[in-house]
């Protein structure tokens, strides 16, 4: 086994092996031990870049939530998020560790609070556990879209009740 070090292990090495290893046998699977297998190093050389496995999985979060790009803002509120959603149901399908990606959530978050709905934070988190459970269950996008329309009919009708 090698040492890792600098010039074969980095950061960006390890994040591609574990997001592969996590698609291939699940997040579960997944392990700094199983990890250091894959890429034939000591397991304490990923220590040097993630505290921990905790760590590690959300900065695969963030790396798979990067590939998500904002909305266009000359559409609805509505088309807004169904984008920024079905993106986030992509990435999620992929890379099973979720989307805790600040920058998403404040995407989500900003567009809620625009169109008038109260508590923007709780509206979101609705959405993103609907779009995480959809992508679990293997949904249709027919299904998804389905879901995705009701739970906005909602927020709609709460933003025209204030």
């Amino acid at each position: 086994m090698s040492q890792g070090g600098t010039g074969r292990l980095s950061r960006e090495r390890i994040l591609d092996t574990a997001a592969a290893l996590a698609e291939r046998s699940g997040v579960e699977a997944l392990s700094m031990r199983r990890l250091a297998q894959e890429l034939d190093v000591w397991p304490m050389s990923l220590y040097r870049y993630f505290r921990d496995k905790d760590e590690l999985v959300a900065a695969l979060a963030d790396s798979a939530a990067a590939g998500i790009s904002p909305p266009p803002a000359g559409e609805s509120w509505r088309d807004q998020l169904r984008d920024l959603l079905r993106q986030t149901r992509g990435v999620v399908v992929r890379h099973p560790g979720g989307v805790a990606n600040g920058r998403v959530r404040e995407i989500g978050t900003e567009i809620l609070a625009t169109a008038g709905v109260p508590d923007p934070g709780a509206g979101w988190r609705a959405l993103l556990a609907y779009t995480a459970g959809a992508a679990a269950l293997g949904s249709s996008d027919d299904d998804f879209d389905y879901g995705l329309a009701r739970l906005l009919d909602g927020l709609e009708a709460r933003a025209a009740a204030r």
